[in-house]
C-alpha cells in the first residue's frame, strides 16, 4: 500500500490487486496504514473489530447486489508450472449481522475465488463453497489443490457463481436491495516444490530439510510427520501435504556416493548403440562431461564423478551380446472354425527387445 489515504472503492491501492468494472463496484481495502479510522480495523456489523488474517490489511467485497458486484484481480507473478501440484487458499470471513429483521445484510456461499487467461475469456472457479458462510466471529480457510494447465494469467475474487448455484441466509427475504459484505485476506496460489529433486551425498553425509508449507500439515512416504526432519539413507522419498480434500505430492531421490567404486556389467548386440549413466555430471575418458556416454561397441568404461565427495569413479564392463532371434511362424492355417489349426500362434525367443513386419495373406 503506497497511499493510506483510504476511502470507499479503493481496494487497487494495494498493489498489485485491480479493480473489475471499476468505477461501478466500488470493494473497500483496510488498512492498518489508514488515515481514515474508518478504513483501518473495521468495527463489522456490532462494532466487533475484525482483524487482518494475516499482515497489516484485507479487502471487503459486496455480492449479490447487482449492479455493485465487487470483484478484484491480480496477475500471477509466474506461470504456474504444469506437472507440479498447486496450492490454492484463501480466507474468508463474513461481516457479522445483527441488524434484526430489517437487516438488508445476509449471509451466502457467494464468494468464489477463480483463474483467468490475459483475456479473461477461459474462466475457472477453483475454490467456492457449496455450504452458506456464517462464521462471522473467525476467518475461515478455503483450500485445495490444482493441476495448471497454462491458461492461469490472473487470480480473481468475487462472486462467479450462477445464481442457481447461489444460497443466501437474510432476515429481511423479501427485500430487493438485499446484499453479502466479506472480508477476503491471505491469498495463496503457490507450486507445492519443497524438496529438490535429486539430491547426492557423500557417504558419511546426513540431510537436513525444511518441508514446511504455509500452514499445511506436511508428512512422509516414510511415516516421518512434520516438515523438518533430516535423512541418511539414499532412497526415494515422497512428501505429502494434506489438505482438506486432496494431498499435495513432491518426490525427491537421494543418492548415496560411496567411497567405493561402482561397477556396473552390461552387455550390447552388434551394430546397436547403448547409453551408459552416471548419477551425476562425470567426466568420461574421451574429455565428454556429461551425465551420459553414448557407446556402439564393448569395452571397458570409467566415469570420474565431479562431487565434493573426492576422487569417485564408476566403471561399466561392457561385453558383446548374441541378440538374434528365434522364432518359428506356421506357414499355413485354417480359420474355419473347425477346432484345428483354427488360430495361428507365433513362436518367438530373444532375450532383447525388437520389432517387425508380419504380412498374412489369404
Amino acid at each position: 500500500v503506497s497511499d493510506c489515504d483510504l476511502d470507499y472503492g479503493e481496494a487497487d491501492k494495494a498493489q498489485p490487486w485491480k479493480i473489475v468494472n471499476a468505477p461501478i463496484a466500488t470493494p473497500d481495502l483496510f488498512h492498518s496504514c489508514s488515515t481514515s479510522a474508518f478504513f483501518s480495523i473495521p468495527t463489522g456489523g456490532c462494532n466487533a473489530p475484525v482483524y487482518p488474517k494475516s499482515g497489516e490489511g484485507m479487502v471487503g467485497l459486496v455480492g449479490n447486489l447487482a449492479p455493485a458486484e465487487e470483484r478484484i484481480y491480480a496477475r500471477l507473478i509466474d506461470d504456474l508450472p504444469q506437472g507440479v501440484d498447486i496450492y490454492v487458499a484463501y480466507s474468508i470471513r463474513p461481516r457479522e449481522k445483527c441488524g434484526g429483521p430489517m437487516d438488508f445484510l445476509c449471509y451466502s456461499n457467494s464468494q468464489c475465488l477463480a483463474f483467468s487467461d490475459f483475456q479473461f475469456q477461459s474462466q475457472q472457479v477453483i475454490l467456492e463453497s457449496d455450504t452458506i458462510i456464517d462464521g462471522a466471529e473467525e476467518w475461515i480457510k478455503m483450500e485445495t489443490c490444482y493441476a495448471a494447465n497454462g491458461t492461469e494469467d490472473f487470480v480473481l475474487l468475487g462472486n462467479y457463481k450462477e445464481t442457481t448455484e447461489t444460497l443466501r441466509y437474510c432476515d429481511y427475504v423479501n427485500a430487493t436491495a438485499n446484499y453479502t459484505y466479506t472480508y477476503v485476506d491471505e491469498v495463496i496460489v503457490s507450486p507445492f516444490d519443497v524438496v529438490p529433486d535429486t539430491v547426492f551425498l557423500c557417504e558419511d553425509e546426513v540431510l537436513g530439510i525444511d518441508a514446511t508449507f504455509f500452514e499445511v500439515p506436511i508428512s512422509w512416504n516414510d511415516g516421518w510427520l512434520g516438515g523438518e526432519r533430516v535423512i541418511e539413507v539414499e532412497g526415494l522419498y515422497t512428501v505429502f501435504g494434506e489438505v482438506e480434500s486432496c494431498f499435495l505430492t513432491d518426490k525427491m531421490v537421494v543418492i548415496k556416493i560411496t567411497d567405493e567404486k561402482e561397477i556396473a556389467e552390461l552387455s550390447i548386440c552388434e551394430g546397436a548403440e547403448l547409453t551408459l549413466e552416471a548419477p551425476l555430471p562425470a567426466v568420461w575418458e574421451n574429455g565428454d562431461t556429461s551425465n551420459t556416454l553414448v557407446i556402439t561397441r564393448p569395452g571397458n568404461y570409467t566415469a570420474r564423478l565431479l562431487t565434493a565427495c573426492g576422487n569417485v569413479s564408476w566403471e561399466y564392463f561392457v561385453e558383446d551380446k548374441d541378440c538374434a532371434i528365434s522364432y518359428y511362424v506356421p506357414n499355413i492355417f485354417s480359420p474355419n472354425r473347425d477346432g484345428v489349426n483354427d488360430d495361428l500362434t507365433f513362436f518367438f525367443e530373444s532375450d532383447f527387445d525388437f520389432s517387425g513386419e508380419l504380412q498374412v495373406f489369404d
